[in-house]
């Protein structure tokens, strides 16, 4: 298949241009950057909109969507979360019907063919790479339009390369509407769409409709946490000073319950100032638990809105009776829940709902919230600046502080939205004040080869042409834009070399290089000549005679080389000095420019080497035979994962045919697992035919292991036993109250992991080229896995 040249992308048209009367659409005025993005659509290009969370991004999306109707074409809806997908494809069909809104996950497909048809970004991409749902050209047959909500979500360490190899394989015929929060460097990710893509302009908005007000608690009460000016509140410095030092058994300091300010406090203090429903931000999921313990008893809800609130309760969790017996229902019924990965998916469901409608007043959640679901509120409350990451406890980057600030303020609901940041002894009330000022970081690139990417590439492209591919991603466009200043330095360099390589003797140039190497031979020849006259005084009487022939000989060259050396221009020149400096000149910037070209190809050519690597392991392992898949490497082209090559050669090794289902389900649990919250003692056991089956997977991970080290490859492959138990638990048919009690695990992790072996199960069955055997055993662990909880609803 041969890509486009580069010059003629930008030559390029959309499949569709046309033109739609806002007014008619929207029964609201528009904003100005609505209306240019609007306007850069109907002119065919692509854009990409960087505003603020809650200013109306969406409208430019549904105006998107409009355009791909009135012309009859088709548009691609792309969220990052499962969950986004669900909520969108709700608003999508509540608007424009059921017969118009289709839905593609991993494993579904419903209504695929219709017009508008919503999917995570992960499927969008796999459906370029055409391991879904089969023929790409079929698949986006009439597309004219894709969104790419979310789009920060390239930030993301484990998922961003998602988003820049969507945007790398796209069609270069399809406008892109890309829709992201504040970033420092919108103008380089628009000028990379535009170069790797198509025209693209770039439409940037920091108005928000619903404007923020910072709040500092401390001391039980409510402060400003910004001067007039925007500097921190001089008040709040005196007051609370700076932080302080954690001080050793200093029970004083000691927080209650993992939280130095009491959340009873405030609530109470929120409640009395109309600041509610709120967002409760702690960076634990322990610290939300303890959080919303601390707070019962406050009064948070009108009579009327606890009978609405009994009412609604009782329906979800007669559709969900899993959720009857939730040990937090005492608490929702007081107004307030709890919200993080770790609860069901069912129970974070109907909090959300119940969010929505007003009759919960206060969720404490983890920041995933901050950038999952549509859950906007009157006030956001942060616990700490500071947070434990895998780099350790750090401070908050200002990204994360404002997309958590970002959810307070609903439109068409509040006049101003809350942010309250709690004071902490050990941190800084000063370092709050410069986060809520702060500008957004900028996105980086988290672009990833993988074995995956090398099939599926090399399946369509030739090795030229996945080169090209390789190198249009937005890492290296980075890359690239960071050497520029080497690039300006290099050619400054070469334009000083011809003036300094030309001679400065006036009359007959000389050689300056080769006169000082006459010089340097004729002080090396003096130095051996006395070292010979030395050893002639102990030199035997036999050997004396050759000794002295040696030495006449060696004076007769010295002298040669003085009679060489004066009579070379350069001998007794005046210039000789300053002609000197200029020689040494040249030698330097000579070797600055080849450092300087060694870092710019091993800094440019980084993408394209892993991937040479990554081809080579999968030739040695039989699934690339030249430059092309073979029958093994197609199949392993259809398995998505953290290891491709890993989890094709587990089934492909002959040992999931040895297993029951049920055991096999517990053996994919531990090819998808995480042990990162894993503890011995809580482990439930397995098989013994699990167990050995266990065994082999280790020996085959450290065979891959050892063969990615000698290529030189860091592809990490993670095996997370922890959850085999349970997982065989259930596909042997035990109910989700078995589940909850036979282990401590939150259940959220539980169906998450048990979800992941689904997930796997079923590529395993798609994969082209697997096993008759292997196909059957994992459709039949389908079967046995997809019910009750873990069954998801589209």
């Amino acid at each position: 298949m041969k890509l486009p040249e580069r010059q003629n992308i930008r030559n390029r048209k959309s499949l569709v241009s046309v033109q739609i009367d806002v007014a008619s659409l929207f029964p609201f005025q528009l904003d100005d950057f609505q209306l240019e993005a609007i306007n850069h659509l109907e002119n065919g290009k692509s854009v990409v909109v960087c505003a603020p969370t809650g200013s109306g991004k969406t409208v430019i999306a549904e105006y998107a969507v409009e355009m791909a109707l009135m012309s009859n074409s088709r548009c691609f809806y792309t969220t990052p979360l499962k969950a986004l997908s669900n909520q969108k494809l709700y608003d999508l069909r509540k608007k424009y019907g059921e017969d118009r809104v289709g839905l593609l996950t991993g494993d579904t497909s419903v209504n695929r063919d219709a017009q508008i048809v919503v999917m995570t970004t992960e499927v969008f991409r796999n459906m370029l790479y055409g391991t879904i749902l089969g023929d790409v050209k079929r698949n986006l047959q009439n597309v004219s339009s894709v969104v790419l909500d979310e789009c920060h979500y390239m930030n993301d360490s484990e998922r961003g390369t998602v988003w820049e190899e969507s945007i790398i394989y796209a069609p270069k015929n399809i406008q892109l509407v890309a829709l992201s929060a504040t970033i420092a460097n919108a103008r380089d990710l628009t000028t990379w769409i535009d170069e790797t893509h198509g025209p693209t302009e770039l439409v940037v908005s920091d108005y928000r409709p619903i404007p923020l007000r910072f709040h500092y608690f401390g001391e039980r009460r409510l402060y400003p946490l910004l001067a007039p000016g925007g500097a921190t509140n001089s008040f709040l410095k005196s007051r609370f000073g700076k932080k302080k030092p954690v001080i050793r058994g200093d029970k004083r300091r000691r927080p209650i319950g993992g939280l130095y300010t009491h959340p009873a406090d405030v609530l109470a203090s929120l409640s009395g100032r109309n600041m509610l429903p709120a967002i409760y931000f702690l960076f634990s999921r322990r610290g939300c638990e303890e959080a919303m313990k601390m707070a019962r008893g406050i009064p948070l809800l009108l009579p009327e809105e606890q009978k609405e609130l009994r009412m609604r309760v009782e329906e979800f969790t007669r559709d969900n009776p899993n959720l009857a017996s939730h040990p937090h229902i005492p608490y929702l019924f007081e107004g307030m829940s709890v919200h993080h990965a770790g609860m069901l998916p069912s129970w974070k469901g109907m909090v959300e709902k119940l969010f929505q409608k007003g009759l919960l007043k206060v969720v404490f959640a983890t920041e995933t919230l901050a950038a999952g679901i549509n859950m906007p509120a009157r006030s956001t409350v942060i616990s700490a600046i500071h947070k434990r990451s895998d780099e350790g406890h750090r401070e908050l980057m200002a990204s994360e502080f404002l997309q958590m600030s970002g959810r307070a303020g609903r439109r068409g609901m509040d006049e101003v939205g809350h942010v309250v940041v709690l004071h902490n002894p050990i941190e800084s009330v000063e370092d709050a004040g410069k986060l809520a000022t702060a500008k957004a970081d900028p996105l980086s690139s988290r672009f990833t080869p993988s074995y995956g990417m090398v099939l599926n590439l090399l399946e369509r492209h030739t090795i030229d042409d996945a080169r090209d591919l390789i190198e249009r991603s937005f890492g290296q466009f980075l890359i690239n834009h960071q050497l520029e200043p080497l690039f300006t330095q290099r050619l400054s360099w070469e334009a000083e070399l011809p003036r300094l390589r030309a001679p400065l003797c006036p009359a007959e140039p000389g050689d300056l290089n080769l006169y000082a190497k006459r010089l340097e031979a004729i002080r090396a020849k003096h130095k051996q000549l006395k070292q010979m006259e030395k050893g002639l005084k102990t030199t035997a009487v036999k050997a004396r005679q050759d000794a002295v022939a040696a030495l006449a000989d060696m004076k007769i060259g010295i002298q040669d080389l003085v009679k060489e050396a004066y009579a070379m221009p350069c001998h007794g020149c005046p210039l000789q000095k300053p002609c000197s400096k200029q020689t040494e000149r040249v030698e330097q910037l000579e070797k600055r420019i080849r450092d300087l070209d060694k870092r710019v190809k091993r800094e440019t050519t980084y993408y394209w080497r892993t991937f040479e690597a990554l081809a080579n392991i999968l030739r040695a392992e039989g699934y690339i035979f030249g430059n092309r898949p073979t029958d093994l490497g197609r199949t392993a082209a259809g398995i998505r994962g953290q290891n491709e090559l890993f989890l094709t050669s587990m089934a492909m090794s002959g040992l999931f045919e040895t297993l029951e289902p049920s055991e096999l389900a517990a053996v994919i649990t531990a090819l998808v697992g995480d042990d990162s919250r894993a503890n011995e003692n809580m482990r439930i056991r397995v098989s013994p035919q699990v167990d050995q089956a266990l065994l082999e997977v280790q020996k085959t991970m450290r065979r891959i292991l050892r063969l990615q080290k000698e290529h030189d490859i860091d592809m990490p492959i993670t095996i997370g036993t922890h959850l085999c138990g349970l997982t065989q638990m259930w596909a042997e048919g035990a109910d989700w109250d078995a589940i909850r009690n036979a282990t401590p695990y939150d259940e959220g992790d539980v169906v998450r992991g048990i979800r992941r072996t689904l997930d796997l199960a079923r590529q395993y069955v798609r994969a082209p080229g697997m096993p008759d055997r292997v196909a059957d055993l994992c459709q039949r662990v389908e079967l046995l896995l997809n019910r009750d909880e873990v069954s998801e609803d589209f």
